[in-house]
């Protein structure tokens, strides 16, 4: 369910949300919502990722908080070229999340 909200935007953002969305063939509503919604996953992702970085929880952890497994998570953190290190409670629950 949406629910309609006011924003106060600058011409150029305007603009730009227009160009874009007639690129992609969209109303600026919907790629307005749609990059939001990035932006928002985007801002999860990198909170996630600085308490594991700074040992507020484990890798195992981490992965649940995003929804996904060790291993996408160990992709998304090469991607970023982020450090990945592993404790041992990492490794066992990564090793089981490969059991059938």
């Amino acid at each position: 369910m949406t629910r309609p909200t006011t924003i106060r935007l600058p011409e150029d953002v305007l603009s730009e949300l227009d160009r874009r969305a007639r690129a992609r063939g969209k109303d600026r509503a919907t790629l307005v919502r749609e990059l939001l919604r990035a932006a928002l996953d985007r801002d999860q992702e990198d909170e996630v990722i600085a308490a594991y970085g700074s040992g507020q929880q484990s890798l195992s952890q981490a992965a649940a908080r995003l929804g996904t497994d060790v291993w996408s998570l160990f992709d998304t953190l090469a991607r970023r070229g982020e450090t990945v290190s592993v404790s041992l409670e990492d490794w066992r629950d990564s090793e089981s999340s490969l059991s059938p």
